[in-house]
């Protein structure tokens, strides 16, 4: 008998008919880092997350930016949902692009919120990845699951290969809030990826946060993050026939 794998939308927090933000996330694609984003954001949408493939047993990882997004947006739609906003965090925020230029194609403009997030190809020694990799690793917990841990890896790899050959290359109509932290770890391709998202959303606000790479959602951080996206999200606007 075939195992059913469990849908890939995951909400996260849902309180009757109102708009919905979604989530995409960054590389591992662990949903751990949004759980109190999730709880700021749900006191005027529902949320829900589009966890990456490969997590679970008997599961493949998608090989591309392309692949992820299009999965996003079949979740989407076999959920019924068509979001106001959607956000996304590091590798999340390329695939958070690539959603929201196939949503405009059906005529929907979400608002979109990236978060050191770069749209182009991204450039790595082995050793960098490796660091990160075992950062992410290490989110998982004292002592996580030996099985978990090697398909986060792997989830992680299979991820960051598809960066490396990702560029943005479609323009975005709807709104776009772009949020770069400030930390040295990353620096090098903030400058890049900065001009070029301007290049592509001709309607972006921007904005710093005094934060590093992987302690935006951190308790003490998160609040300024929040500052940033709430009232971003509370102007009219988001999921609009055009």
């Amino acid at each position: 008998m075939t195992t059913r794998l469990p849908g890939r939308l995951v909400p996260l927090l849902r309180r009757g008919d109102r708009p919905a933000c979604v989530l995409l996330p960054g590389a591992g694609g662990g949903l751990h880092p949004y759980l109190r984003l999730a709880a700021a954001l749900g006191k005027t949408h529902n949320v829900a997350a589009v966890r990456a493939a490969g997590l679970l047993p008997d599961e493949e990882p998608e090989l591309s930016i392309a692949e992820m997004a299009d999965a996003a947006a079949r979740a989407l739609d076999a959920d019924g949902t068509v979001p106001a906003a959607v956000f996304g965090w590091s590798l999340g925020g390329s695939v958070a692009w690539e959603l929201c230029v196939r949503l405009a194609e059906r005529g929907h403009l979400p608002d979109l919120v990236l978060v050191d997030a770069s749209p182009l190809p991204r450039r790595a020694t082995a050793e960098e990845d490796a660091r990160v990799r075992e950062t992410i690793v290490g989110m998982l917990g004292p002592r996580p699951d030996p099985a978990t841990v090697e398909r986060v890896r792997r989830v992680f790899d299979t991820q960051v290969a598809a960066l490396a050959d990702y560029r943005a290359d479609r323009s975005y109509a709807g709104r776009v809030l772009m949020l770069m932290c400030t930390d040295e770890e990353f620096a090098s391709f903030r400058a890049g990826a900065e001009a070029r998202w301007r290049k592509l959303a001709p309607d972006l606000s921007a904005g710093r946060l005094d934060a590093g790479h992987f302690d935006v959602f951190d308790p003490e951080r998160l609040p300024q993050l929040v500052d940033e996206v709430t009232p971003f999200l509370g102007r009219a606007s988001g999921a609009v026939l055009r």
